[in-house]
């Protein structure tokens, strides 16, 4: 069974991506079809993104080889996300470095910090091109984060 199988209008959502938000449209159970959109997502900021039923953006470029990044708003855990500063800011070439070695953390519009391999492609290049280089940090390593 797919994690979003049974939702429904109105769910409390939350998006690592775009923060809370609510199901604003559900395709019915008889008219899916395994692997395409079933329910769409519309953001406090406006935003709105469609989902399978397994959680996956329509945003993502490779539906195949994509990471959920909604959840029901109930199941987060607030106290435990990562909303603190950072402490430095990295230049565009370290940037682009950590990136590439998959080490490299953004701060989502959601307001913590997330892997800026979940984070949609265009919003990463975007922030880069535009020199906000203090939307990004160095990804912690497992006994940075247990201190």
């Amino acid at each position: 069974m797919n994690k979003f199988e049974n939702i429904k209008l109105n769910d409390e959502i939350y998006s690592i991506v775009f923060g809370s938000g609510k199901v604003i449209f559900v395709l019915t159970k008889p008219l899916r079809l395994d692997g395409y959109y079933v329910f769409e997502v519309q953001y406090e900021n406006g935003q709105r993104v469609h989902y399978t039923e397994d959680g996956r953006p329509n945003w993502c470029q490779n539906i195949n080889n994509c990471t959920k990044t909604i959840y029901y708003k109930n199941e987060i855990d607030f106290d435990e996300l990562d909303t603190k500063p950072r402490k430095k800011i990295l230049t565009k070439n370290k940037i682009n470095k950590l990136r590439y070695k998959d080490k490299l953390e953004m701060m989502s519009p959601a307001g913590g910090w997330i892997d800026a391999n979940l984070m949609p492609d265009i919003m990463v290049d975007n922030a880069i091109k535009n020199e906000e280089y203090h939307l990004f940090r160095k990804m912690k390593s497992d006994s940075e984060s247990r201190q």
